[in-house]
């Protein structure tokens, strides 16, 4: 009962900050990790301990199958190359410069030093976008944030298993050719569950199970994924991301709608959770260590930070001098050109941890040398990044002045207009009122409906825009297969149907339920 009432006292609190975020426009993460702070000073908070593989398992599966949700595979292969570089090559740069401060300056043994490198070393983007969405960046650096944060959790968490397996002496024997199968082992998993959902899934529809089925397929895949010894985050992100291009297009806009708002409330509710239990575990290293090393431990956790942070600078400077170079000798004028050196400042700020780092900390063993001293480190990165480098994002975007990235609007006014004229194909050859309105609503941009007088001016106005819609999506399907339109702009242009659904709905809904 006490844990219950700390949770319940802290998604209270949460609300509270959530509002005093948007106010001071500052990303939610970087005042949930200061709350995490706070609550751990409390005298009165609990002592909460996670199971490592419960840890893994409820906070990272539902985050990953979240973003795998809103990445574009089409952006993934565009940007290839920033993308390899970020999402494998600077964790590995990362972690391998992390192992070596824990090695020099905290004495831990290396499978240990490297456990800790693999912890911190990948960046999440739900900070940085959560302050970029309201400032503006180029539409470019989102992608790269939304698909590193994706791809990068898969190079942290084999790093994590393969160091922790050393630091450990696991039983389970760490071979080369089951490392090299837990890759394809991931994606395979994602592919076959894939299949398997989209053809289960229509008996959920239009029902509560609809979201539930989500829930439980994510976890399950997950577990799966462990039991076999293969890559979970690839199992999720591959199952995601083939999802979200292939569900039907008949799927119930009011299911789509919904699962999307339980989704992000189930996304920021574990992120509550997880700062609130990092600020706790924090506490009791701190108060376990001798008075004399406090200190000392404080400043390697400052080391670690600092060195993350110039890593990260380093690095995305060195890939976009390397860019310049081979677009300016090899690549063809006709390809995507490297990002203005601006841009590239932004990219290389908007390194903010999380989740993941929080969760891997939970998930490393007691087993492990230097436990403590690391979870310190992991938490001294999340807390210091999320405030520096949030607090510090939005004026540096204002005062680098990168200008106005039109190109969402430009893309999304042809687009909405090809289905507004696809809709209108269907009412030449209809008569009366509900095809008057329609025509009016769509031809002068103005919201009329039919006589409330006249139900049956409604139900035929209503089912005569809903065949609108089911046209304005077949055709919205397609230009998206096609390449025509980007994620962000069919993601944008779904929702408005969906809504223009569920509105058209509505009254046959009604005198369902009246009857």
């Amino acid at each position: 009962m006490e844990v219950f009432e700390s949770l319940d006292v802290i998604l209270l609190a949460a609300l509270v900050l959530l509002v005093v975020a948007r106010k001071l426009n500052v990303p939610y993460p970087t005042l949930l990790a200061a709350a995490g702070i706070g609550f751990a000073a409390l005298p009165f908070a609990p002592k909460i301990t996670v199971e490592p593989h419960l840890a893994l398992a409820l906070f990272i599966a539902p985050a990953l199958l979240h973003a795998a949700y809103h990445t574009s595979p089409r952006a993934l292969r565009r940007h290839w190359f920033p993308l390899l570089s970020l999402a494998v090559f600077a964790v590995l740069v990362t972690a391998a410069a992390v192992a070596l401060v824990g090695v020099t300056l905290g004495g831990l043994p290396l499978a240990a030093a490297f456990a800790l490198g693999a912890i911190v070393a990948p960046p999440d983007a739900a900070a940085s976008e959560a302050v970029l969405g309201e400032v503006g960046i180029p539409r470019r650096g989102l992608l790269l944030l939304q698909g590193e944060s994706l791809l990068n959790d898969a190079t942290a968490l084999l790093l994590f298993g393969l160091a922790v397996a050393f630091a450990t002496h696991s039983d389970t024997p760490v071979t080369p050719l089951a490392l090299a199968a837990a890759v394809p082992g991931g994606i395979v998993l994602g592919v076959i569950a894939s299949w398997l959902y989209l053809r289960v899934t229509p008996l959920f529809a239009r029902t509560l199970g609809a979201s539930l089925a989500d829930f439980a397929v994510t976890f399950g895949i997950w577990l799966l994924a462990e039991r076999l010894h293969i890559s979970p985050v690839l199992a999720v992100v591959t199952f995601g991301m083939i999802v979200s291009q292939r569900r039907p297009i008949g799927q119930p806009a009011r299911d789509r709608l919904q699962g999307a708002a339980v989704w992000s409330a189930a996304v920021l509710v574990l992120n509550i959770i997880a700062f609130a239990l990092m600020g706790l575990q924090s506490r009791d290293v701190l108060v376990g260590l001798p008075a004399a090393e406090r200190w000392p431990a404080i400043g390697f956790a400052a080391a670690v930070l600092a060195t993350v942070l110039v890593t990260r600078i380093a690095w995305v400077f060195f890939v976009r001098f390397v860019e310049g170079v081979i677009a300016n000798r090899y690549v063809p004028s006709w390809l995507p050109k490297p990002p203005p050196w601006n841009a590239s400042i932004i990219l290389s700020w908007s390194g903010m941890r999380g989740l993941l780092t929080l969760a891997t900390a939970f998930a490393l063993p007691r087993s492990v040398p230097g436990r403590d001293l690391i979870v310190l480190a992991a938490f001294a990165v999340v807390i210091g990044t999320l405030v520096l480098q949030g607090l510090t994002l939005g004026p540096l975007i204002r005062r680098l002045d990168l200008g106005a990235d039109t190109g969402l609007a430009d893309e999304i006014a042809p687009a909405r207009k090809r289905l507004i004229d696809a809709g209108l194909a269907v009412l030449p050859a209809r008569e009366g009122k509900a095809a008057d309105a329609l025509r009016f609503r769509y031809g002068a941009a103005g919201k009329v409906t039919a006589e409330a007088d006249d139900p049956q001016a409604t139900s035929e106005f209503d089912e005569l825009h809903l065949e609108m819609i089911a046209c304005q999506r077949v055709l919205l399907h397609e230009m998206r297969d096609k390449g025509e339109v980007a994620e962000d702009v069919y993601r944008r242009l779904q929702e408005e149907l969906d809504w223009a659904e569920v509105d058209a709905r509505a009254f046959g809904d009604n005198i369902l339920t009246a009857t």
